[in-house]
């Protein structure tokens, strides 16, 4: 699980043209995440890829790296300003309640509380993450964030010495690829990343139109790439087979290079302060602090299943407790309908949908295991965050959980609430027999976010020199 380190130039196959590295600019597109108040999975990667990639491109003799954002069909670096912006819009999407004055809130919770519908409630009244009926002035405020933008100039003029790195969430954004098929015909050289291909291996999860868009995203990304690095071995014979069984016959106009690499663990960059109630119930001198689940609330995710467990737990051992921290997702009404009518709730079940990075480190660092009942995963960041703290890490028993956590974690049967009802008690039998209370555990360390940089901008330029290789050792 540690991931292999750092390769020495030595060993690359562009070591040969080390030299002329300084030619090439680096740019990092950051386009939604820059704005986004969302701290699930793709926004931590996409932020730590951008905090790192700078200072491993100079390890490499890459001289100039840059973090933009893509508007009205150009690239622009992103300035003081414009970054100054995005926060103020991030926070805004992370909880527009807690963003909007008061007073302005006034009139439409008040019509929240006795209006009939929930859907409108909902409008209303959103929760953290959704804007609700702020959705129109937060996408004023955006415009016009970008708009200035623009303005102030300065756009990334494409050529033959441009590493493009696209490693956002692109199918919400469909317009980008006219502007990345315009920077490639310029010689700019374009390597992506993708996280899973969930909507289409298992559609029962999205809707019909989510996942014809991301048909539409993939095709477009597999067209418009030179290389394609996923996060997992399993992501990447997933795309692999993609191209082979539905674009096999449009030749050399799809991308063949794809690659995998690992995710970093480490929960280092924090904000914000760490709520009384979340410090106490995950407070270091408890001897059954909660276990935690973390992970946004839709289908797949199988919150159900940890629910259930729990549930057969509870009736002999009324001292244990769940948490669960993330944001409401699609199609999981139920689920939500289910914790908001369960008896333990605040009392043996607990959920934060909101939780900032310091709340997750502390839960993270507290708590007495880590469940990841997923149906289907990319990579499962929650496993190498739960093993980069030591501990205890149950997980359902697919794939590309045994990949990303090999022997490190006790893996339970898919569907069967009893199995992981079983581990959980096996887990507390040992912890009563040895006087652990405090739940770290001895387990190989997962690679770090910069170790996870290297292993993806080394297979960016690897990529790159493959192609533009002879035209580096003449400059060389």
């Amino acid at each position: 699980m540690g991931g292999p380190g750092p390769v020495l130039d030595s060993e690359r196959p562009w070591s040969g043209v080390f030299l002329a590295m300084s030619s090439i600019r680096i740019t990092i597109d950051a386009s939604h995440t820059a704005g986004s108040g969302k701290n699930t999975g793709i926004e931590r990667v996409v932020r730590n890829l951008c905090r790192n990639i700078e200072a491993v491109a100079l390890t490499r003799g890459v001289g100039e790296s840059q973090v933009a954002t893509h508007i009205h069909g150009h690239f622009f670096p992103l300035d003081q300003t414009q970054a100054r912006g995005l926060n103020r819009l991030a926070r805004w999407e992370a909880d527009a309640q807690e963003f909007i004055p008061k007073w302005l809130q006034a009139i439409p919770l008040s019509v929240a509380d006795t209006w009939p519908s929930e859907k409108i409630r909902k409008w209303l009244r959103p929760s953290p993450s959704h804007l609700g009926g702020y959705k129109l002035p937060h996408m004023l405020y955006s415009r016009a964030i970008h708009l200035s933008r623009y303005v102030r100039g300065r756009v990334v003029v494409p050529s033959e010495r441009d590493l493009l790195i696209l490693p956002d969430a692109y199918w919400t954004t469909p317009e980008i690829w006219k502007t990345i098929a315009r920077y490639r015909r310029a010689g700019a050289f374009v390597a992506t990343l993708v996280y899973d291909l969930i909507p289409l291996t298992h559609p029962q999860f999205v809707g019909q139109r989510r996942r014809q868009k991301f048909r539409f995203y993939l095709e477009e990304l597999i067209r418009n790439s030179d290389v394609i690095i996923a996060i997992s071995r399993t992501v990447r014979d997933d795309v692999q087979r993609y191209i082979d069984q539905k674009m096999g016959a449009e030749g050399q106009s799809v991308c063949r290079d794809i690659r995998s690499f690992t995710l970093g663990a480490e929960i280092k960059y924090t904000q914000g302060s760490v709520r009384p109630e979340i410090v106490n119930l995950f407070s270091d001198s408890a001897c059954h602090t909660p276990y935690l689940m973390v992970g946004s609330f839709d289908p797949r995710k199988n919150h159900h299943q940890a629910i259930d467990a729990f549930e057969q737990l509870w009736t002999s051992n009324p001292h244990l407790k769940l948490c669960m921290f993330g944001r409401t997702g699609s199609m999981c009404e139920d689920v939500m309908q289910r914790i908001r009518n369960h008896p333990m709730l605040d009392q043996g079940l607990y959920v934060f949908h909101d939780a900032n990075d310091a709340e997750l480190l502390h839960a993270y660092q507290n708590a007495s295991g880590v469940l990841l009942p997923s149906i289907v995963e990319g990579f499962g960041l929650p496993i190498v965050e739960s093993l980069w703290h030591g501990k205890r890490t149950f997980v359902s028993d697919t794939p590309i959980h045994r990949e990303v956590g090999g022997d490190q974690c006790d893996f339970f049967e898919l569907g069967n609430p009893r199995s992981l009802a079983k581990a959980i008690l096996d887990w507390e039998a040992e912890r009563e027999r040895v006087g652990l209370w405090e739940p770290n555990i001895h387990r190989t360390i997962p690679t770090t976010w910069e170790g996870s940089a290297v292993q993806f901008l080394d297979h960016c330029l690897d990529a790159y020199a493959d192609r533009k290789g002879k035209t580096l050792s003449r400059a060389a």
